[in-house]
């Protein structure tokens, strides 16, 4: 193939030759380093891919100007100067790498928290809970090889947004709560001139016996003679702590970490060969009918994963029947062959309900890193405890276990365990499904049972003080187990259903005000020329950049 039929990539920045050789294999290769935004903005047009540093300032503008734009490439873990979501309702793919660095402290810091494990307290991580305290980029790559050891992982930093945390599926926490809850704390705090004795005696009294402490980051962060004298007394059963010669003969019970980092040469190279080969990978996938996964789809072929109210379809059916254009089409996962649907339930019901043979739907995957999925908790507003206890006992479904205080209820593990009731008078419960009851009836029954008697605020807050504060009349919290999105599509397909309204995915790109002809999708031409006509209005709509797409993630929680 000659360098006219050849896709053209873009480089910004220094870029090591075994990346580039990698690259040019499949591609014409332009470098302009020191590039301009508004430089990069008058040439965007004629390349295929572009590769970034993670501080240069991609403008959405640059993105609508891209008509040719496959994927952007960015060298650092950050994508803060960069709309995602704008890239990607343009039918761009981004693509990243972290910092070698970053990831082999991660490493070094999983492997000391590994042999602390098995040296002191003698059984898996499986189950067992992480507290990280600072979550930037070597947290973030510490949280990830926890997760895939089955932990439990909570993290304190300020200003970390749900999105972020959801990025890794962590669990937001107070400090305190961290202290009392962590069966391991590895500290990833920076080295400042505020952050002093972090962790001193009165925080380690506050770890549950047998803790683990890892600190690798910033030695002043804890006063290692209160440190020494925990481990000595058996509050603490270990700690692993960046090595420091003038320290190591005073404080013999820690364990002292000797850190290695990769040298810049070797980062460099180890960022261009990975960026490179995702953009090779990228650019070698077969691109969908069209940028935005629009498809349309039977209805009959859509199922949804939560319960929905016949009310609020029926009244969303008679808008239907007289509306012009479906304005927002629903998001769905495609799974054996039906069409899983993560937000808009109640309009795939109304268009069941109407008898529509067909419906535009936005389709993402599964495995997609952007697909992000938690769960909200019910803050019960109205009665008195005691009457609410009253009526949720003896129910066949489910069993209301007491548990000593809250965070024992918050944080351990029981039998058939499917979430967890808090009163404000310190009253705590698990609630279990029964002997020959599964999980999701029992807990729909339960969940239908307070609604019948209490108002239901939806909640990210586990504190239960400050949700007094937040919300009128409060009575209890539940809290739900951490769904994954593979539960959600097995319950679906085996014809589950969740409670409604505690799900909460976070889809980045989502398509709206779309307008597509509700007469033309009510007919019955087939699939296939109703495909192609989704197609070329969505062309249309493109070619005139009339293309809306939200600026960041959001939460859709009503229709």
């Amino acid at each position: 193939m000659s360098d006219a039929n050849l896709p053209k990539i873009l480089i910004t920045i220094p870029f090591e030759d075994a990346g580039l050789e990698i690259l040019q294999e499949i591609a014409q290769v332009d470098i302009h380093k020191g590039m301009s935004p508004k430089k990069l903005e008058s040439m965007i047009g004629e390349y295929h891919a572009l590769i970034v540093s993670s501080e240069f300032l991609v403008p959405d503008r640059t993105i609508e100007y891209a008509y040719q734009l496959q994927v952007i490439g960015v060298a650092g873990a950050s994508l803060d100067h960069l709309n995602v979501s704008a890239a990607r309702a343009q039918g761009v793919s981004v693509v990243n790498v972290p910092n070698p660095r970053s990831l082999a402290l991660a490493e070094q810091i999983f492997g000391s928290l590994l042999m602390l494990a098995h040296r002191h307290q003698a059984v898996g991580l499986s189950g067992k809970t992480l507290g990280i305290i600072g979550f930037g980029p070597v947290g973030h790559e510490v949280a990830r090889r926890a997760k895939a050891f089955g932990m439990h992982v909570v993290v304190n930093q300020p200003r970390l947004t749900p999105e972020l945390a959801l990025e890794v599926g962590v669990e937001l926490c107070d400090f305190q709560s961290l202290l009392e809850s962590s069966d391991i704390i590895s500290l990833h705090v920076p080295s400042t001139p505020n952050i002093r004795n972090l962790i001193g005696a009165e925080e380690l009294a506050l770890t549950p016996p047998g803790c683990i402490l890892i600190n690798v980051s910033n030695p002043e962060a804890v006063d290692y003679h209160a440190l020494n004298l925990a481990i000595e007394k058996g509050q603490i059963a270990g700690a692993a702590v960046i090595a420091d010669p003038d320290k190591k003969k005073n404080y013999p019970n820690l364990s002292w970490v000797d850190i290695q980092a990769p040298g810049k040469v070797q980062v460099d190279q180890d960022i261009a060969i990975d960026l490179a080969k995702k953009i090779v990978n990228q650019m070698q996938k077969r691109r969908p009918g069209n940028p935005l996964s629009l498809h349309v789809v039977p209805v009959e072929r859509v199922l949804p994963h939560e319960h929905y109210d016949p009310e609020r379809v029926s009244d969303l059916a008679a808008r239907l029947e007289i509306a012009e254009t479906l304005v927002n089409p629903p998001v769905v996962v495609e799974s054996e062959g039906y069409y899983i649907v993560l937000d808009g339930a109640t309009r795939t019901t109304a268009f069941k309900q109407l008898e529509y043979p067909h419906i535009v739907v936005q389709a993402v995957s599964a495995e997609d890193e952007h697909l992000l999925l938690h769960t909200w908790y019910h803050a019960l507003c109205g009665p008195a405890p005691e009457d609410l206890l009253s009526h949720l006992q003896n129910r066949k479904s489910y069993e209301i276990v007491p548990a000593s205080d809250y965070s024992l209820a918050n944080g351990a593990i029981y039998p058939r365990v499917i979430c967890s009731l808090h009163f404000l008078d310190e009253q705590n419960f698990v609630i279990q499904n029964a002997e020959n009851v599964d999980r999701l009836t029992a807990l729909n029954e339960f969940v239908s049972d307070y609604t019948e008697i209490a108002r239901i605020e939806r909640t990210l807050n586990t504190d239960k003080s400050e949700l007094a504060n937040e919300v009128d009349d409060l009575s209890a919290l539940v809290i739900f187990p951490q769904f994954s999105i593979k539960d959600v599509l097995l319950a679906a397909l085996n014809g589950q259903l969740l409670p409604a309204g505690i799900t909460r995915f976070v889809i980045p790109g989502r398509v709206l005000r779309l307008h597509a002809d509700m007469e033309y999708l009510r007919s019955g031409e087939s699939l296939t020329r109703k495909n192609a006509w989704l197609d070329r209005l969505l062309a249309d709509k493109m070619t005139r950049r009339r293309v809306r797409y939200y600026q960041e993630p959001v939460f859709l929680l009503d229709e």
